[in-house]
Parts: structure tokens; sequence; C-alpha cells
């Protein structure tokens, strides 16, 4: 179980990193989200208010994180006001998540239960906990938070720089988001200057995120994201019973 929790945390917090519910501060991003994007909005804030119009309901998240030869895909469907998840992915070995409320299930090969999901009650995590932070829905900021710069390049095409120390210093404690974002922050070498590049669609919402990241030892982090089916319903079953333990005390330790 020590093996899988930082690899599925990293495939699970490509989201957190990215910007899950950024809360731009603008209240045109969440009260119009279903409207049609103003056709000059300046890019910076373009940005930043295509993330929160991402997710302001359900959709699908496909995304990748490269490092050096080492990868983790994953592809999800999420409902973030429901706060439910369906994740599965390589990292590198196969994993499977599923988020209901403060109930997680975790399916792996790497587990070191006797059956194939363990249940995790997010609300025993610790307070600094990576899985907890990877789950959280609702109150990352993440990278988009620290956009700093942006200019549309045609076709709906934004390219720009993100300050990783300004979105660490715009996030919010809950779930050890700001805490996560300056150990991201430590191992950049210029955590001011992240270079991106986003794409709109016609209503404004961000579809699709790319970045990288140069890192002090382990070479150039790159994450790829694409976000699509917006507006479709997403259910996220339970496992069996039968297929499930609940995780031991100890195990939270780990956590």
């Amino acid at each position: 179980m020590r093996r899988l929790i930082p690899a599925l945390s990293i495939a699970l917090a490509v989201t957190l990193v990215s910007g899950c519910g950024t809360n731009s501060g603008d209240p045109a991003a969440s009260s119009s989200s279903a409207a049609p994007a103003a056709s000059k909005v300046e890019p910076t804030a373009a940005v930043k208010q295509g993330m929160d119009r991402s997710l302001a309901g359900t959709l699908t998240m496909d995304a990748s994180v490269k490092a050096g030869n080492q990868s983790i895909t994953m592809s999800g469907k999420m409902d973030p006001a429901a706060r439910t998840l369906h994740v599965t992915g390589k990292a590198p070995e196969p994993i499977e998540a599923r988020l209901i409320g403060d109930a997680a299930y975790l399916k792996s090969d790497s587990l070191d239960g006797e059956k194939p999901w363990m249940k995790i009650d997010l609300t025993k995590l610790r307070p600094n906990s990576s899985l907890r932070q990877s789950f959280d829905l609702k109150s990352q900021t993440g990278l988009i938070g620290g956009v700093v710069s942006a200019q549309e390049v045609g076709g709906g095409r934004y390219t720009g720089v993100a300050d990783l120390e300004k979105a660490a210093a715009a996030a919010g404690s809950e779930a050890g988001m700001r805490e996560g974002l300056e150990s991201t922050a430590k191992l950049a070498k210029d955590p001011k200057t992240v270079p991106f590049e986003a794409t709109l669609d016609a209503d404004g919402r961000l579809t699709a995120l790319s970045y990288t990241i140069a890192t002090k030892t382990l070479g150039d982090l790159v994450t790829e994201m694409r976000m699509s089916d917006f507006g479709k319903p997403v259910t996220v079953d339970v496992p069996p019973a039968s297929e499930t333990e609940a995780a031991s005390e100890e195990m939270y330790k780990f956590l």
C-alpha cells in the first residue's frame, strides 16, 4: 500500500495542481457559467474563468503526467457539486478510484488487503494527507490560480505563464492544498515562470490545458489535460460489499 499512495496521489492530483474549482473571484464566472463567453474578455481572466466554467457541472477529464521515462495516465468522470468521481488509469500499474461523498474506494494490485477494493473514510485522513488533497473537488485553486499572463493566439488557444508561489498564496488551506502547491514550488527550478497552453470552447469553457514544470531533480514534469462531455450525467457506483474491505486504523498513518 505504501508503494501505491505516491503514484495514486500524483495521478488524482492532476486536477488539484491544474485548478479544480479555481474560484477566480469573478461573479460572472459562476453565475453565468452556462452562457456563451464574452468575446472581449481579457486573456488572463478568460483562462481563469474558463476553468470555473468547465467545473461548474459534470465533465470528463483525461490527463497524463510525464517525468523522464515515467508516465501516469488517467481518465475520470466527475460531478464536483455532488462530490462524486470515478477515475481509472495507470501509474504505471492499473489503478481505479471512486469517490462518493466522504467515502473513497481504491483498487490496485499494490493494495495489501485480501479484497480487491479498499474503502477509505476521508474524514479520518490527516489534514496534510496527499490523498485528502487528491480527492478534494471543491476547495482547489491550483496552477490556474497563479496565472500571471496570457495571450490569445487564435482559435480559442491561449499561451501564458503561471506562478506556483502566487497559486499557493491564492489557494485555500482546506485539504492541505496550499501546502501541496508550496511543495511543488520547492521542486521547481523557477516556480514563478511555469509556461502553459490552454484552449477554450465557444462557451468559454477550458477544454485543454498543458504545462511544463522544470524540476531540480526529476527533469521536466509535463502535464496534459483534456475536458469534455460537459453536463452529461455522472453515476458512480459503490463497489460490491463482498469485494470491499475498510482501511485499518494502522493504514491511516500512511494515507
